[in-house]
């Protein structure tokens, strides 16, 4: 028996999930503009409590490593490799697409997440099969949109910003879920986490996220 909690702070929002083997203990998704390790902690303390657990039962930790937003993968990841540290428990690295669309790998075509990266952008990748076959990059929306064809299913936060330029481009052939996904589950990224242990998979001494744009720093005034 194997047991994973995992998180995603990709978004403005804290995705919290504990799976013991397939089976999902608890899942909790808290939207909030601003991630923080005390949030993060007291989530994690409160999920435990729960389901009964203490943190000496979790076997490995998960955590999503973007792409997203600076700010709150960095508060993430701290606050898993924290744990993961004091607990001498592996923790894996799990991109956050990879957690947003592993349910759709038996679509009949395309997956695309995509999320708002802001600056007139999206973050985005293509999936199918279940495996990656457009890399994950920073795009201009209509450019994108226009570089792929065929049946298209959507999903993340940015599809309610894109959709009418989606139908527009797509028609019929574009799929959305109701309600949308905006953000991995962290039951997601947990899951992820056991599937990586049991295939084998190195786990990380150190998180290095996905950060496809540098962090803006607002410069203070003297």
């Amino acid at each position: 028996m194997m047991i994973c909690l995992g998180i995603d702070t990709s978004t403005f929002a804290i995705g919290l999930g504990i799976v013991r083997d397939n089976q999902t203990v608890y899942d909790v998704y808290c939207n909030t503009a601003n991630p923080s390790a005390d949030r993060i902690h007291t989530l994690i303390y409160g999920a435990l409590k729960e389901s009964g657990l203490s943190l000496g039962d979790i076997d490995l930790f998960a955590c999503a490593i973007g792409p997203g937003s600076f700010t709150g993968l960095r508060v993430g990841i701290a606050a898993v490799e924290g744990l993961s540290f004091s607990l001498s428990k592996p923790v894996y690295s799990i991109p956050t697409f990879d957690a947003l669309v592993w349910k759709f790998s038996d679509f009949c075509g395309q997956v695309v997440p995509i999320l708002d990266a802001k600056r007139g952008e999206i973050y985005t990748a293509v999936y199918k099969g279940g495996k990656q076959v457009f890399p994950t990059r920073a795009v201009e929306p209509y450019v994108f949109f226009n570089t792929i064809g065929g049946h298209t299913l959507f999903l993340g936060d940015g599809v309610e910003i894109y959709r009418d330029v989606i139908l527009d481009r797509f028609g019929d052939k574009a799929s959305f879920l109701n309600p949308n996904i905006d953000s991995p589950r962290g039951s997601d990224v947990a899951y992820l986490g056991i599937l990586s242990y049991k295939e084998g998979k190195s786990h990380d001494n150190r998180i290095e996220p996905i950060y496809i744009h540098p962090p803006r720093i607002r410069k203070k005034c003297s």
